[in-house]
This record gives C-alpha cells, structure tokens and sequence, in this order.
C-alpha cells in the first residue's frame, strides 16, 4: 500500500533526518495533496495513458495524454495556472486572506 497520509509521510522522512518543515518544503505538491485525502490505490491504477502510448506506437506519454503540462506544471492549452478574478473568487464564496507572520 502507498503512503497516502501525511502523518505517515513526516514519519517516514524523519527516520531519514528530515524534519516536518522540510518535507513541507522540499515536496509541497506531495504533501498537499495527502493533506486532501490523496485516496490509497496499492499500485492497482490500470494506467490506460499508458496503453495507449504502446498501442499507438509513440515514444513519450505526452503525445497520448489530452492535456500534457510542460516542464513548468503548466498546462497551455488551458492557460493554467492563471489568475481568477474577484467575480469567480466571490461565486465560489473564497476569501484570500493575507498571511500572518
């Protein structure tokens, strides 16, 4: 089974010397999404993208996945990231607040 829990991840890298800032740190994406409830898979994941790349022929996964980000996390066909208007933050009732030091 794959850690999907943050708890378990900081154990894990503290048996290794990292801290809890460190991990929150050096793997934020990680960390974020376990905080979310990332859901446990034990490696069963059919990896259809995959297939797909096989079947077709094609040397890379990007030319197989609809909506493949860059280098940067970038997704360009969709221009994401991108900036969200103070319309779309208050539809969705979302506040940004400034954080206290």
């Amino acid at each position: 089974m794959r850690n999907h829990s943050p708890e378990i991840m900081v154990k894990a890298f503290q048996m290794v010397g990292l801290g809890e800032e460190d991990v929150k740190a050096k793997f934020p994406a990680m960390y974020n999404a376990f905080t979310y409830g990332a859901p446990p898979h034990a490696g069963a994941a059919p990896g259809i993208d995959r297939m797909i790349m096989l079947l077709s022929g094609e040397e890379s996964i990007r030319e197989v996945i609809t909506f493949p980000m860059n280098q940067k996390a970038q997704d360009v066909m969709m221009d994401a990231p991108s900036a969200v208007s103070q319309k779309q933050l208050d539809e969705l009732h979302i506040a940004i607040v400034a954080e206290e030091e």
